[in-house]
């Protein structure tokens, strides 16, 4: 199988292709996130980070055995890796990331401290729910007037 651009078209929203999850975190600052359209329905969802999953969330686990689960981060990264590999010459957005539900928990040192005693260091989180989009708009289509990028969801 292979995959053909319909059409190209600059942008000046969205740098160079991005080759790593690297290069995503090097350029945090970057306008990408505040200036193009919102392609989820926000309801009860926040923006996330790639560097707030990566730092501040735990990996949870399967509670009868201990067996790690894959985590937000290691999804992302390797969905947007896919697909630097399979679009090397388009150019690649920055993961948009939203998340909901979630659940504050604390280091096991920490189980028997009251909540007013925990320190930030003794808390855990993790978001039940996580949706993220990655938007390849060098490839896109005129679609009865509509413009439509490639999205990966």
């Amino acid at each position: 199988m292979e995959l053909i651009p319909i059409s190209h078209r600059k942008t000046e929203k969205v740098s160079s292709s991005f080759q790593t999850v690297e290069d995503v975190e090097a350029i945090e600052d970057f306008d990408f996130l505040q200036t193009h359209s919102k392609q989820f329905i926000e309801a009860n969802t926040r923006e996330a980070t790639l560097q707030h999953l990566k730092n501040d969330c735990i990996i949870p686990v399967f509670s009868k055995d201990n067996e790690l689960t894959v985590s937000h981060i290691s999804f992302i990264e390797t969905v947007f890796e896919a697909a630097c590999k399979v679009f090397p010459r388009e150019k690649i957005g920055i993961p948009e990331i939203r998340v909901s539900h979630n659940i504050k928990g604390r280091i096991p040192e920490a189980a028997n401290k009251s909540v007013h005693e925990l320190l930030e260091r003794d808390k855990t989180l993790y978001y039940e729910r996580m949706a993220f989009v990655i938007e390849i708009p060098s490839i896109c289509d005129n679609i009865n007037g509509n413009l439509l990028n490639l999205n990966l969801l």
